[in-house]
């Protein structure tokens, strides 16, 4: 127990030193409103594109997916022609060290059917991103948890 409590100055430490620079907040702001200009215009390639191909996602109460089931719930979610998904965010924080970033983000999704709302969720998350030998940055997992 002391042991690990004797980590937590450097975790603190380690964890400010990679604590959000205005150009990086940018940068994940960006990635996260073209991915969510995306969604809402059920582009759905594009949608798949911030995750990587060896995505884990854990939501709490679901089974953990995959970039798979993750990408195939978009395209079924896309394919209804009742109902309409908007997404809008807000960046909580933003810890980049190298070519991993954590981001924590505060989803808000609402769903209408015939041009009325019928849900409103929020949700609270933590994405951990890795830039790929191409220069982007991919999801490769995250977790999250709704807001009741």
């Amino acid at each position: 127990m002391y042991r690990r409590l004797s980590l937590l100055p450097l975790l603190l430490i380690s964890m400010q030193a990679a604590a959000v620079k205005p150009a990086d907040y940018k940068l994940f702001e960006n990635i996260f409103t073209h991915w969510t200009a995306a969604f809402n215009q059920k582009k759905w390639p594009e949608s798949c594109h911030l995750f990587s191909k060896s995505l884990v996602a854990d939501y709490q109460g679901y089974p953990q997916k995959s970039y798979d089931t993750v990408c195939n719930g978009f395209k079924k979610v896309f394919q209804e022609t009742e109902k309409d998904y908007h997404y809008r965010f807000k960046l909580r924080d933003v810890y980049r060290n190298g070519n991993l970033a954590a981001v924590r983000i505060t989803w808000f999704l609402d769903i209408s059917e015939n041009n009325k709302n019928v849900s409103s969720t929020r949700d609270e998350g933590i994405d951990i991103l890795q830039k790929q030998s191409s220069g982007e940055w991919k999801i490769v997992n995250y977790l999250g948890y709704p807001v009741k």
